[in-house]
């Protein structure tokens, strides 16, 4: 029951999905810099060995964003639809682990360096 006066709340069924888009989105501008960060430190303390992984992984993080981006362009489409594939095929899961396990070695990778 509600009470005399009070307002009902109107939500729009694609404001979730939009949300949701927008968080996939900027951890995707999140892993990108921090990949070029870190590879940029690496750089200057382990030398070129790190410019080939650090743009394989930086790809990949972008390929977050590009992906994401691609799913605005769909404009509203219902979860259950098949064009609607932001969690429901797990690539964008897997892409954020990897480039997370990729920074995570990275920073230990500069971390032994260091200490030799």
């Amino acid at each position: 029951m509600s009470p005399e006066g009070a307002e009902q709340v109107v939500r729009d069924p694609g404001m979730q999905q939009e949300r949701t888009t927008l968080a996939w989105r900027r951890t995707g501008l999140a892993l990108l810099v921090g990949t070029l960060t870190i590879g940029r430190l690496a750089l200057d303390a382990l030398g070129g060995a790190v410019l080939l992984p650090t743009v394989l992984v930086a790809a990949l993080a972008g390929w977050v964003v590009v992906d994401t981006l691609r799913q605005k362009r769909l404009g509203f489409v219902h979860p259950d639809d098949p064009r609607y594939t932001v969690l429901r095929d797990g690539r964008l899961v897997l892409a954020v682990a990897v480039v997370v396990a990729a920074l995570g070695l990275g920073e230990l990778a500069l971390a032994v360096s260091r200490l030799v």
